[in-house]
């Protein structure tokens, strides 16, 4: 009986370490740097690439920090069309786009968010720039 509990314990064990699988729901990591640093840890910000990943319905990064003067560039990863719209309305965006890529010289400190329209709050980023 006690070999069959260890033995029991022990897989339990080997399958709670390898995980369930499943399908993964939210958008790689792309913290490759770039002029705007050196990489990052992902998630909330922690990112500092200043080129982003337009996929379907995501950004990747979703969020990243920049130093002021950083030329930020999107890029679309897939033939579906999105756009980057930002908050700020006085800020110019990429208009409707399928493929290629939009380039926007932040300037100035500060936290600029922004949306692909098409998608809504869904499919959206922040640039902050220090």
């Amino acid at each position: 009986m006690r070999a069959f509990r260890w033995t029991l314990t022990t897989l339990a064990f080997a399958f709670i370490a390898c995980g369930g699988g499943g399908d993964k729901t939210t958008a790689p990591s792309n913290n490759t740097g770039g002029t705007g640093g050196t990489g990052g840890t992902g998630g909330g910000g922690g990112s500092t690439s200043s080129s982003i990943t337009v996929g379907d319905n995501f950004f990747d990064p979703a969020s990243t920090t920049v130093a002021v003067g950083t030329t930020v560039t999107w890029t679309w990863s897939t033939g579906t069309t999105h756009n980057i719209t930002f908050s700020n309305t006085s800020i110019s965006g990429s208009g409707d786009k399928s493929s290629g890529s939009f380039a926007k010289a932040f300037n100035a400190a500060g936290t600029f968010a922004y949306e692909c329209t098409i998608h809504g709050a869904s499919m959206s980023g922040t640039i902050i720039v220090k």
